[in-house]
């Protein structure tokens, strides 16, 4: 048997115990199983799924860098369309408010990342999936992206878990604890501890998150939470609210 054999002989075993099981449930015959893979037509909807997602990538990170390339340039331009010195004061305190934020924000986003990726690899270790730390630094990076990064993490330890493991909801396992881990993570932990370090509310994080996918798709998602902590902060200079306190 080839190797290819080999490794499409666990899941299509696993497919045909449930064919089985769902004909002894509804009392039908179960025909051979037949896969048929239209590659000619396959290939044209991958690429027209991939193709604007790389270039709506491409555009965004070759805009960050030539913005980080002349970010004092652009700092000073943008200074001096005030008039008065007072104005040029705020800009300039606003965006060293702005940039101080999204460097905590990154830094956030990175530990809890470093989090999901050594979690995702010990699933993997302790189900005997292959390459643990493979998947572990997959994790790591896919989860910079909002709800499709630990989609597609999911995905793979599901493949994996069809692939190494001897039935089909031993194979389950593994992606639905790392789905449960990353929804805690994703709609309590993070949106807590960037709400309590930048002082925003976790409903306006997620509020921020639905529209900006919502009109952007994955880049919107991306760019939900830097958008809103630069919002917040042009908001607390520009327009600063009056401590009121509330009699004892």
């Amino acid at each position: 048997m080839s190797r290819r054999d080999d490794f499409l002989e666990r899941p299509l075993a696993t497919w045909r115990e449930l064919q089985l099981s769902l004909a002894a449930v509804l009392g039908t015959q179960v025909e051979p199983i037949k896969f048929e893979l239209p590659a000619s037509s396959l290939l044209p909807q991958i690429v027209n799924f991939l193709t604007p997602a790389a270039g709506e990538l491409v555009v965004f990170f070759g805009s960050l860098f030539f913005f980080l390339l002349s970010r004092n340039s652009q700092r000073s331009h943008i200074v001096l369309m005030f008039r008065t010195q007072d104005a040029r004061l705020r800009a300039l305190r606003i965006l060293n408010a702005i940039e101080e934020s999204l460097t905590h924000y990154v830094l956030i986003v990175t530990l809890v990342n470093i989090v999901v990726g050594l979690v995702a690899a010990a699933i993997a270790y302790a189900f005997g999936l292959p390459s643990p730390a493979l998947w572990g630094v997959v994790a790591f990076l896919l989860n910079y992206i909002p709800y499709v990064g630990p989609g597609i993490v999911a995905l793979i330890l599901l493949v994996l878990g069809l692939i190494s493991l001897p039935t089909l909801p031993a194979a389950l396992i593994p992606p639905a604890l790392f789905v449960a881990f990353t929804t805690v993570e994703g709609h309590f932990i993070t949106p807590s501890l960037v709400g309590r370090q930048l002082t925003m509310s976790p409903l306006a994080l997620f509020l921020s998150l639905a529209f900006w996918t919502w009109l952007w798709g994955p880049l919107g998602t991306f760019l939900a939470t830097p958008i809103l902590i630069a919002a917040v902060v042009v908001q607390e200079h520009t327009m600063p609210s009056d401590e009121v306190s509330l009699p004892e």
